[in-house]
């Protein structure tokens, strides 16, 4: 598998799991990647990691993970690739081209196109995309054969992201969390771009509730360039309400244990399905807008754009995320019920050994695309 690095993004952690599941399964796997955080969950899995630098644009830099993975293709006698991530696909056309290998992609997002981006865009032998909105979009925006491009989605390891922390655990106590601190809302980001942005309106949203809550406190998992942005308006809001009022965490490399002392999480994509697989209730909202707590009526809308905030109906500002979370917060047995409703949906349509069965299939299906070519 050949993601760009391991560690922050939903991206990576999809590898991770995949990885562990597909070796479950009983496939020999191998990652190589520019490394990070998240290298140490395959090593404690016993899976390989290899370094690569395929996370650079840079020619030299190309030719050098071109020359890196051609190598670790013929030493271990490699017989599919899997790429993660656009660079990624285009070193790896060539290199299964020439060993007459078939290589799969995955599309985790809407990647810009138009050049040179479409050129740097490759299908392989077989494409997948973890939502129909994406498999429309590479389909259109870079030509993809639409018979060679399916749509799995990302995958949850339920028994990492379960509702029971392990025996003898007090998580709370753990985190250095108060007594008298609650109710906990959480929110799950990287911290760069637009998504910064969609930070700071989460604080504003929690700040307009700490009147009427006393001890809420926004818990705010990620980090990026936008970290110390973050971190600032977390210590005027501490100040304005005399109290911790917003706790920034930075990366958190094991998140179950964050989602379990949280009553409501906000975010998307992944971040939204572990919450659930938690039994947490989950509020979609990111740069694209909100779309409020998931429910059975937003489920195949929310499938459609793997739980992003693509095309929200309600714009991402403060007074609409506020109403949102407290809709939840004041109707305990509502956030109860949600949480019930969320885990029964992942274990139905994103487990990861449901993902891991399908990618499988992917896998024999390109292996066949590729005799034939």
């Amino acid at each position: 598998m050949l993601p760009m690095s391991l560690d922050i993004g939903g991206a990576e952690t999809h590898v991770v799991g995949l990885a562990k599941s597909m070796r479950a399964r009983g496939w020999p796997v191998y990652v190589a990647s520019f490394g990070g955080r998240r290298v140490k969950d395959l090593e404690k899995a016993g899976i390989p990691h290899l370094f690569a630098p395929l996370n650079s644009r840079s020619p030299l830099e190309i030719f050098r993970a071109y020359r890196i993975v051609t190598r670790i293709v013929e030493e271990y006698s490699i017989g599919i690739v899997h790429a993660h991530a656009r660079i990624p696909a285009f070193i790896a056309e060539k290199i299964c081209s020439v060993k007459q290998i078939p290589l799969v992609t995955t599309y985790h997002w809407t990647f810009k196109a138009g050049f040179p981006w479409t050129f740097f865009s490759k299908q392989g032998d077989l494409a997948i995309a973890v939502s129909q909105d994406i498999k429309d979009y590479i389909i259109k925006e870079f030509g993809f054969d639409p018979r060679r491009v399916v749509v799995i989605p990302n995958g949850i390891d339920l028994d990492v992201f379960s509702p029971e922390a392990p025996a003898g655990c007090r998580e709370r106590e753990a985190m250095g969390i108060p007594e008298n601190a609650g109710p906990i809302v959480l929110y799950v980001s990287r911290l760069q771009g637009d998504l910064t942005g969609a930070a700071l309106v989460a604080q504003d949203a929690i700040l307009s509730l700490a009147r009427k809550y006393p001890g809420i406190l926004l818990l705010i998992a990620g980090d990026g360039e936008g970290l110390k942005e973050v971190k600032r308006k977390a210590l005027e809001i501490n100040r304005a309400t005399g109290r911790e009022t917003v706790r920034c965490l930075g990366f958190v490399l094991d998140t179950p244990p964050v989602y379990r002392v949280s009553d409501v999480v906000i975010g998307m994509s992944r971040v939204a399905l572990e919450a659930m697989a938690v039994g947490k209730p989950a509020i979609i909202f990111g740069p694209g807008g909100v779309f409020g707590p998931v429910t059975a009526d937003l489920v195949p809308a929310l499938e459609e754009r793997n739980y992003t905030s693509r095309n929200a109906p309600l714009p991402p500002a403060p007074d609409i995320l506020k109403d949102q979370i407290d809709s939840l917060l004041s109707d305990p047995s509502r956030c109860h019920s949600l949480g019930l409703f969320g885990r029964n949906l992942v274990k139905e349509r994103h487990s990861m050994d449901i993902v891991a069965r399908d990618t499988e299939t992917a896998y024999f299906q390109a292996l066949d695309l590729a005799a034939r070519r």
